[in-house]
């Protein structure tokens, strides 16, 4: 007769084994949406956009914007900041317009990617733990590294997307703060807060970008 010590010893085996089997069914399935992803220029469309079309677009916005408000709107001269300020708001518009559209007609061409989630097999912890090897902060696992690869293209595209809408929350803060604080309001400040956390958006937007670009380089032989 089987010891009980023997029992509960294959019956521990056992479940070992089928999370091990588990395990590597999900990776497998990962693997499968990570074949054939490829960054095809992500960073020159982003590139391209903010030293061509975007300071082109902003400039033209802004002053058709400040001609229109005075002609519109009517008044003196020596009111020019309320003018200005409906410049930045026609610059918004524009700016999330030409986003979305420089969006689906650059950025989406710019990287292969497959209709689903590429870490959405993984559980919760092994998707983290691939975000910490993207972002530097552990060491990289070359078993599973076609993976985090193709996860660190994934969220290329998805920060170069933000990065292209965010500068319009930008000009609409920086509007409202200019006709509050002509106006006098103390809601000026809180606006004034909006354009600081708009700033600062983009910064750790470029920040998680530029450490994509690394991950990638440096796994590029491996």
């Amino acid at each position: 007769m089987a010891s009980l010590d023997g029992i509960l010893g294959k019956k521990t085996m056992s479940g070992i084994d089928d999370l091990l089997a588990e395990s590597n069914d999900r990776w497998s399935r990962a693997k499968r949406n990570a074949d054939d992803v490829e960054d095809l220029g992500l960073s020159q469309a982003l590139r391209t956009y903010y030293t061509r079309y975007f300071p082109a677009g902003v400039l033209v916005l802004v002053v058709a914007g400040t001609g229109v408000g005075l002609l519109i709107f009517g008044g003196m001269l020596s009111d020019w900041t309320s003018y200005v300020a409906f410049g930045f708001v026609l610059a918004a518009v524009g700016a999330t317009i030409g986003g979305l559209i420089y969006n689906a007609k650059k950025v989406a061409p710019a990287a292969r990617l497959p209709r689903t989630d590429i870490l959405y097999p993984l559980e919760t912890e092994e998707r983290k733990q691939i975000n910490r090897q993207i972002a530097g902060k552990s060491p990289v696992d070359r078993a599973h590294l076609s993976v985090a690869r193709a996860g660190a293209i994934q969220q290329r595209k998805s920060l170069v997307r933000q990065l292209l809408l965010l500068p319009s929350n930008l000009f609409l803060f920086t509007s409202l703060a200019a006709n509050w604080a002509r106006r006098g309001d103390p809601l000026v400040w809180v606006m004034l807060i909006a354009v600081a956390l708009s700033i600062a958006g983009n910064f750790f937007l470029v920040r998680d970008f530029r450490r994509t670009s690394r991950f990638l380089a440096s796994t590029s032989e491996e």
